[in-house]
């Protein structure tokens, strides 16, 4: 089964991800900051993370560093509610295992659909 974590510092936002993702079938884990993803991403061994950018603690660069120290190398879609021109959308595309992200509010379906489009490839 594909393992997927949802990390998001919102209760409500992460437990809905964690719900949609169960019902397409993923195991999933939830963690509610950078410290507490990076505590648990090793034993889950996720192949992709949803990752909120704004959380209190760690920045999204810091966790993004210190990911390379760890064993897992997820695909990682971002979750934001800031909107990025084309030339910011590209250079958050270079860093570190980044493959996506999505504007905040979004469509669970959206969501979904950018999750099996990652997985697939």
């Amino acid at each position: 089964m594909t393992k997927i974590m949802v990390v998001d510092d919102e209760t409500d936002l992460r437990e809905m991800i964690n719900i949609m993702m169960r019902k397409e079938g993923y195991e999933t884990q939830m963690a509610e900051n950078g410290d507490d993803f990076l505590n648990k991403i090793d034993d889950f061994q996720p192949v992709l993370v949803t990752l909120d950018v704004m959380m209190p603690g760690l920045t999204t660069k810091e966790i993004l560093e210190k990911l390379k120290e760890k064993i897992a190398k997820p695909k990682i879609i971002l979750l934001t509610v800031v909107r990025f021109s084309e030339e910011e959308k590209q250079r958050i595309l270079k860093l570190g295992n980044i493959v996506d992200y999505i504007t905040k509010p979004f469509d669970f379906e959206q969501l979904i659909s950018t999750v099996k489009k990652h997985l697939n490839q």
